[in-house]
């Protein structure tokens, strides 16, 4: 049997984290403020990914401390960026993995639509189940690669499109962009490359009718905001 048809794993249901000293001052400092309700389900959330990442390989940051910080608070780095997004738009989170961006994103704005696309099934299989958890009913998982999809029923079908972690910008900007409809915002959690990264895909954003924004310093790393032109992308044979 292919170890992705394996009967996905039942949730665990530690007790949920405690956010360190400080943190709410943390995210005030990033622009975001979060009621009580919100932080114990971000708790939740991280001793879930924690407890399940023992039987499969979820995050390598496995601190309970630092999770709060390279996990929660780079995801939610990204809020102040959605705020044009009003009450009921959606947003894709490409390459979900154990659910970041898009699980803190969707825990701390729950009035938006979230689409979590991860093509490994167990994962996939733990993000239905975690979201089910936490009762996030404003969350959908597809189990399917994003190169596909973004050519199928979710081209251009979200407000915005976010991705942190998954590979260089060479190679994201064209699986993220076709997702999202024009004008509509794609949001990358690079490292302190991503610069360099940007020039290396300069050609890469004309070909996908993308434009740079502007690239936002965090805690955490930066992010790499672009904009979908209006304009449907053409068509090239080769590079």
């Amino acid at each position: 049997m292919n170890p992705d048809e394996r009967a996905p794993l039942p949730l665990p249901a530690p007790a949920p984290l405690t956010p360190p000293e400080g943190f709410a001052e943390r995210l005030a400092a990033i622009g975001v403020t979060l009621d009580a309700a919100v932080i114990a389900k971000l708790g939740d959330y991280l001793a879930r990914l924690l407890a399940m990442n023992e039987l499969m390989n979820l995050t390598a940051i496995t601190d309970p401390v630092e999770v709060w910080e390279k996990h929660v608070l780079d995801s939610l780095t990204l809020v102040p960026l959605l705020e044009e997004l009003s009450a009921g738009a959606s947003l894709a989170d490409i390459g979900s993995g154990g659910g970041l961006p898009g699980l803190p994103l969707a825990i701390a704005r729950p009035d938006l639509k979230v689409t979590l696309v991860e093509a490994t099934q167990k994962k996939a299989s733990f993000l239905v189940a975690v979201a089910a958890g936490l009762g996030l009913t404003n969350v959908s998982v597809r189990a399917e690669r994003a190169e596909q999809l973004g050519k199928g029923d979710l081209r251009g079908a979200f407000d915005a499109v976010t991705a942190r972690a998954v590979g260089r910008l060479v190679m994201l900007i064209p699986l993220t962009v076709p997702f999202v409809r024009p004008n509509g915002l794609v949001l990358l959690v690079k490292g302190q490359r991503a610069e360099e990264e940007l020039a290396e895909a300069s050609w890469v954003l004309e070909r996908q009718r993308a434009a740079f924004v502007k690239t936002v310093g965090t805690p955490t790393g930066k992010i790499v905001m672009l904009r979908k032109s209006k304009e449907e992308p053409k068509r090239h044979f080769g590079r």
